[in-house]
């Protein structure tokens, strides 16, 4: 087995295992939201993990797909997450401005591990698309 493949096959299963824990943080954090107000944010704040291990488990079959979608799961949940933290800090009167509030929310462990499961299945991608020629098939130049 080749270093690429046992790379490209490692950074699949820890795709895979981010991917469960996000969903499973999704299902969590589902339970103590507060839906009274901005019900759809909030939704939306529950929703989006909540389909990270579904968009891995697409990945089996369609590969490049799964990836984009887990970019637009990750970006999405951050702008979520972001616009509910400028809704509180706005309310309470400690913002200092919106990028602040965004690279503030990036730090946050959750939008973390959707970015990391995003990067994991990159390179999965990457290393999975790479092909190294056997031996006998090199041509001289």
């Amino acid at each position: 087995m080749r270093v690429q493949s046992m790379v490209g096959r490692l950074n699949r299963i820890l795709a895979g295992v981010l991917s469960f824990a996000v969903s499973g943080y999704g299902a969590y954090s589902c339970t103590w939201a507060d839906f009274h107000q901005d019900a759809v944010w909030t939704a939306l704040l529950c929703i989006l993990p909540l389909l990270s291990f579904p968009v891995f488990l697409v990945s089996f079959k369609w590969p490049r797909w799964a990836l984009a979608l887990h970019w637009l799961l990750a970006t999405s949940y951050l702008a979520v997450y972001s616009m509910l933290d400028w809704r509180t800090c706005a309310e309470l009167g400690y913002c200092r401005s919106v990028p602040f509030t965004v690279f503030e929310t990036l730090r946050a462990l959750p939008v973390e591990a959707y970015f990391v499961v995003a990067i994991f299945n990159l390179g999965a991608r990457l290393l999975h698309g790479m092909r190294v020629p056997a031996r006998g098939n090199v041509r001289a130049m």
